[in-house]
Formats: structure tokens, sequence, C-alpha cells
């Protein structure tokens, strides 16, 4: 099966042939789906032969017992089925019960792409009349679509005021849904390629500071080694930040440095190894050259300190404890490593750093580790990833890879 390189933009239209291929795949025939969808049976029966046309594939192997897809339509189909599920979940708001399965949930069943693209019109524009002319439409165009949204959701989407309109909760709960929804498709074109090629698609990593350089770019390389046709976009920001894109799923995982509790209950972590810190300076600073260096010796030290709320932070709070000094004057942080690392080699600044982070450096002759035991919880390296995702085979292999290389560095001891 071969999908153009924009199918995603193809599937996205076709909703209501892509709920006839799920139902289908559930209820085993067109009869039994057309129940499912409360439409003819007819209907059910077209929209699968006119989704095979529009993909030239065979979906579905046709005989007296029923339908039975085939490897290629049942792969589809649980997209499709995902996809579903995630507007289903987003009617939590509006039945306050347990979550419907998706041939029961009127979002669901009535959604179409033009009712996303309002969505999200509105929420990028703030105003109806701005959203129609974003999207090419009449004005009044975009307010059916948003009634047709509310009143399938039961619930009011936006609150208005004088400065335009903002998501409430439930707006909230159906733009992740709808953007979970696009990723599915998009997944879902990545998952035949061309006959003859290897895996593509795109993987986009997402990365904490401090935390990534002896992890990433070697996985990237092995990965791209393998599969040279899988595109990858590596984004780095704050913690915060990358979290709200991996829940929307703008972001495929997110590798760093873990925290002690969950960001959200829809996002999972993964422990690759261990790592820990010390005390980095440039080389030839002059407590580098000090005989018999000491914990006191740095009570007038100033520092290039880590951001707030970070595990970096908290380590070198603990250090600090540890070592009976008092906090620093709060003159300089930073979340760059290659701002930080710029900084210690022109001043006689200090930093807490990972020896990993800086092992070229040091083997350069630019910084050096201080001679001073540092205690402190060591931080831990990991992946995070939205719960229940499925990965498509380049990035289940990217899985792998960042296991694979996160074992080696575990077992590298750094004294």
């Amino acid at each position: 099966m071969s999908f153009p390189a924009d199918a995603c933009v193809n599937l996205l239209p076709h909703l209501r042939l892509l709920r006839a291929l799920a139902a289908v795949t559930q209820a085993g025939s067109s009869q039994r789906a057309a129940a499912l969808l409360h439409v003819a049976q007819s209907s059910v029966t077209r929209a699968v032969v006119q989704l095979e046309n529009q993909l030239s594939c065979r979906l579905f192997e046709r005989s007296g017992r029923g339908m039975s897809p085939t490897a290629q339509g049942d792969q589809l189909a649980l997209r499709v089925t995902r996809a579903l599920q995630y507007l289903a979940d987003a009617d939590r708001h509006r039945t306050r019960h347990a979550v419907p399965a998706w041939h029961g949930s009127p979002l669901a069943l009535g959604v179409t792409a033009r009712h996303l693209q309002v969505l999200q019109a509105l929420v990028d524009t703030g105003s109806e009349g701005r959203a129609a002319l974003l999207l090419g439409i009449s004005q009044s165009a975009v307010h059916q679509s948003l009634q047709q949204l509310e009143h399938m959701t039961g619930s009011r989407l936006f609150i208005r005021s004088r400065s335009g309109m903002r998501l409430d909760d439930a707006g909230e709960s159906l733009l992740l849904a709808c953007h979970l929804v696009q990723a599915e498709l998009r997944q879902a074109t990545e998952e035949w390629p061309t006959p003859g090629l290897a895996m593509q698609g795109q993987l986009v990593i997402g990365t904490l500071p401090f935390s990534t350089t002896m992890l990433l770019a070697p996985a990237v390389e092995q990965l791209l080694r393998h599969q040279p046709e899988v595109r990858v976009v590596v984004i780095d920001g704050t913690f915060d930040a990358l979290v709200t894109q991996l829940r929307h799923a703008k972001l495929d995982c997110i590798v760093g440095a873990l925290r002690s509790q969950l960001p959200a209950t829809d996002v999972m972590q993964e422990l690759l190894f261990e790592d820990r810190l010390a005390v980095i300076a440039r080389a030839g600073h002059p407590l580098a050259v000090r005989h018999g260096l000491d914990w006191p010796a740095l009570h007038t030290a100033q520092w290039v300190m880590p951001m707030p709320n970070t595990p970096a932070e908290l380590a070198f709070t603990q250090m600090l404890n540890a070592a009976g000094l008092a906090p620093p004057a709060q003159q300089v942080r930073a979340n760059s490593a290659l701002m930080m690392q710029a900084m210690l080699c022109n001043s006689d600044r200090l930093a807490l750093m990972s020896p990993r982070q800086v092992a070229r450096e040091v083997a350069a002759g630019l910084l050096t580790e201080l001679p001073l035991p540092v205690q402190h919880t060591r931080r831990r390296i990991g992946a995070m990833w939205r719960s229940g995702y499925l990965p498509t085979p380049a990035a289940a292999q990217w899985q792998n890879i960042l296991r694979q290389v996160g074992q080696t560095l575990d077992g590298l001891t750094l004294v």
C-alpha cells in the first residue's frame, strides 16, 4: 500500500469513509456496521468502495460470511479506530460518565474535517471573523460549524470576552482530541512505505537542557544509519512547553531529565540511565590549580546556576546543603548548555554539570572538573511518551535504539 507524501492532508477530509472502514472491521459485515453507524447498509458499502478507490488498495476480502479486512485494511482500521476513540474520550465532559465506545459518541460519529479546521482557526485567531478570513469561508459558515460542534459535545467550547474567544475545559479537551486524531492519521500514512524503500516518515523529538548530548546525538546517528529515509526534527525547550507539545502529538517523545512525578496522567516516563553531576570550571581556574581544595574555598565563588524547579536545581541545592555553603546570589541562570560552557570558559564562574556533558571540552583542555565530592541524588535521564502511544515502525526502532544507547551509558562508570 503506497500513500502519497501528503496523504495526511488527503485522509482527513474522508472521516466519513474512514468511519465505515472502522465499523466494518469491528462488525464483520456492512449490515452490522450500518447498525453501528445508524446509516443505510448501502451507504456503508459505497463508503468502503470509495475509500478503496481513493487509496488504490483492497481493504476487505468479501465472502458469504461477511467482510474480513486485509492486513493493510486492518492496520489502517486500527489507526482510525484509535483516532475516533480519542473523540469519544472528549465526550467525558458531556456525559460525566464512563467513556463511550467511539460508535456510541455523537462527536466521533459526526465530526468532519471542516469542524476540526474551524476549531483550530478559532483557537489561533480568537474570533469568528478572523477565523473566517484565515479559512477563506464566510463567518456564518464558521459560526454554523462551531454550533454543530457544541451540539455534538453538548457543551460550550469557548469563553467569550472583549479580548476575544478562548477555550474552556471542554474546548481544551476537544482540541487535544483533534490533535491526536490528526496524529493517528498522519502515522497511518507512514506505516506502509513505498515498496522497496526503507521505513519513512518523520520523528519529532523534544530535548531538555543539560541532559542529552551523550544520549541523543549517537542515538539519532544510529537511527539514520539504519533508516536514512526517516526525517528527524529535534526541538529544545522548557519542560512545560515540551510536555504540552507531547500531549498534543506535536512531539513523538521527550528526552532528558525525568521528574519525580508525572507531569500529566496521559504521559509516561522511561528511565534510560542515571547521571552524576560535578563542579565544572575553566581550565586554569584558580581553584583548579589549588592544592588541597576543599568546599570552604568555594564560599565566595560565583556560579552559573540551573533554572528554577528543575532536577539540576534540586541537585544544586542538595550539593550546597551537604557542603554547608550558603546559596549564592542569583546572578546568572542558564538553560542552554552552550551558553553555560561559554560563560565558564570566559570567566571564573563555576557550574554544576554532568561530566558526560562536557567530556569533549575537558579532553580539549577548555574545562575541568574540580576535585570535590558532590553529594546529591543522581539525575534520572530517560524518555517521555504519550500514554497509549502506538509507534510507527520507525518510531519503534527509535525506541529500541534509545534503550540500547541508554544501557551502554548506564554501564559506563564515571568516577
